[in-house]
C-alpha cells in the first residue's frame, strides 16, 4: 500500500465518526490555543513595557533606596534612605539637567460635594515636567515657591478633574485628601497610560506638602535624573554625590555598601528582557499541560478504535496487510487528528489574541496584540509530535494483533 492510500484510508476512518473525532481533538485545540494566547500575552506585555521604557529617553536614570547591587529598589519594606537633602546635593551638581524627587501614595480624593474618587497622589517638584513632560491646559503647575512654602495646592489629571468637577471649572476649587484641604491650581492635558498606570487619574502635590501635611514622612520614593552624555559616567557621578550625602565610606566603589541603587534605561531593558523571557516560558509551560492531556485523550480514543476495529484489522492482515502498513495507518490517523486540532487551535488562538488586543487597548493605550510566528510554528511541530508519541502505543497494539484471533473477535 502506497502512502497516499494510507492517508486516504485513515481520513475515511476518521470521517466515519465525526463527533468522536471532534471531541478527541478538543484537548489539542484548547492546548494549542492556550499556548499561543499565553505566549502572545507575554510578548505583548514585554513589548509594551519596553516601549514605555524607551520613551523615557536614554539620558534618564532613577535612584531608589536599597543595596546598590540588588534589584529590589522600591520595595516598601526596604529602609527608605532618600531625602530632600539628597535632592539638594544632586541639584548642586552641574552634571544633571533635571532632578525630580517623587513620593507616591494612593488616596481617596473628595470634592466639596462629598464625591470620592481613588487616585494616585504624587508629591513632585517643578522638575517633574522635565522628566515626565506634560501640558497644563488650565491653570499652572507646581512651582518652587509651592515646594519651599509647603503650599496646600494640587494639580489634577484630566480624568479625575472631569469626574470630580463635571459641570464646573476645577481651578480655584478645593479637594480633600484625608483631613487636609487643597486648592486646585491646574489641570493637565490627557496623557494616557504609562507602565500600566493611568496618568490621567492622578493628583500632583508639592513634595514637601505631601511629606509633612499628608503622610508625615521625611523620605522620597525615588529620584529621577536627566544627564546628557555618557550615562555610565553620570551614574558614577550620582553615586559619588549620594555617598557623600549619606556619609558612606566607599572608596573602592563596592555597590553592596551603598544604601541606594541607580538604574538607567539600558538596565531596565535588560531586566525586562530576562523577565519577559522567563514569563513567556512559564506561561507556555502551564498551557502545555493541556497538550499532554489532549495527547492522552487521543491515545485512549485510538485504543478504543483498535478494540472496535479488531475484526477489520484481522481481515486486512488475512488478505496480506503487513505489520508496517497497519502500524502506519493508525499512526497517520493519530497524526491527522492532532494536525486538525493544531490548525483549529491556531485559528482559535490567533482570533482570541486579536480580540483581547482590541479589548485591552480600551484600558491600556499603546498595547498591541502580538502573535509570535515561532508560537505558530511550535504549535504545528508540537501537535504533530503529540500525535506521533501518543499514537505509537495504539498503533503497535493494532499491528501486533494475530489475524486469526482478530477474525474470531466479537
Amino acid at each position: 500500500m502506497i502512502f497516499t492510500d494510507t492517508i486516504f484510508t485513515a481520513s475515511q476512518s476518521l470521517r466515519r465518526n465525526p463527533s468522536r473525532s471532534l471531541l478527541t481533538i478538543l484537548g489539542i485545540v484548547i492546548g494549542i490555543a492556550a499556548v499561543i494566547i499565553m505566549l502572545s500575552i507575554g510578548q505583548g506585555a514585554q513589548r509594551y513595557i519596553l516601549d514605555q521604557v524607551s520613551s523615557l529617553g536614554s539620558d534618564q536614570m532613577f535612584v531608589q533606596s536599597g543595596s546598590g547591587d540588588s534589584q529590589g529598589g522600591g520595595n516598601p519594606y526596604i529602609a527608605q534612605t532618600l531625602t530632600m537633602k539628597d535632592v539638594a546635593a544632586l541639584e548642586t551638581n552641574n552634571r544633571f539637567t533635571a532632578v525630580s524627587p517623587v513620593l507616591m501614595s494612593n488616596e481617596a480624593v473628595k470634592n466639596s460635594d462629598g464625591d470620592v474618587v481613588h487616585a494616585d497622589v504624587m508629591g513632585v517638584t517643578p522638575d517633574n515636567l522635565l522628566v515626565q513632560p506634560s501640558e497644563v491646559v488650565d491653570g499652572r503647575f507646581v512651582d518652587d515657591d509651592d515646594v519651599a512654602g509647603g503650599s496646600r495646592v494640587a494639580v489634577l489629571g484630566s480624568e479625575i478633574a472631569a469626574t470630580l468637577f463635571p459641570n464646573s471649572e476645577p481651578v480655584g476649587q478645593t479637594i480633600k485628601l484625608r483631613t487636609t484641604s487643597f486648592r486646585i491650581i491646574g489641570v493637565q492635558a490627557p496623557q494616557g497610560t504609562q507602565f500600566f498606570s493611568n496618568l490621567d487619574n492622578q493628583v500632583l502635590l508639592p513634595i514637601t506638602t505631601m511629606q509633612h501635611e499628608l503622610l508625615g514622612v521625611d523620605y522620597v520614593n525615588y529620584i529621577a535624573l536627566r544627564a546628557p552624555g555618557d550615562i555610565d559616567d553620570a551614574k558614577d557621578e550620582a553615586r559619588f554625590v549620594l555617598r557623600d550625602s549619606h556619609n558612606i565610606d566607599n572608596s573602592n566603589g563596592d555597590l553592596s555598601l551603598d544604601d541606594f541603587q541607580i538604574s538607567s534605561q539600558a538596565d531596565a531593558i535588560q531586566i525586562i528582557g530576562v523577565v519577559g523571557s522567563v514569563l513567556s516560558a512559564l506561561l507556555a509551560s502551564i498551557a502545555a499541560i493541556s497538550l499532554i492531556v489532549g495527547g492522552i485523550g487521543i491515545m485512549n480514543i485510538m485504543l478504543v478504535s483498535v478494540t472496535e476495529r479488531t475484526r477489520e484489522i484481522g481481515l486486512r492482515k488475512a488478505i496480506g496487510a503487513t505489520y508496517r502498513e497497519i502500524l502506519q495507518q493508525f499512526l497517520v490517523e493519530s497524526i491527522l487528528l492532532t494536525l486538525a486540532g493544531g490548525i483549529l487551535g491556531i485559528l482559535l488562538g490567533v482570533g482570541v489574541t486579536l480580540l483581547q488586543g482590541v479589548i485591552v487597548r480600551h484600558f491600556i493605550a499603546g498595547w498591541s496584540p502580538t502573535v509570535p510566528l515561532f508560537a505558530i510554528i511550535l504549535s504545528v511541530v508540537v501537535s504533530s509530535a503529540v500525535g506521533l508519541i501518543f499514537g505509537i502505543y495504539p498503533a503497535r497494539s493494532a499491528a501486533k494483533l494475530d489475524p486469526i484471533e482478530a477474525l474470531r473477535y466479537e
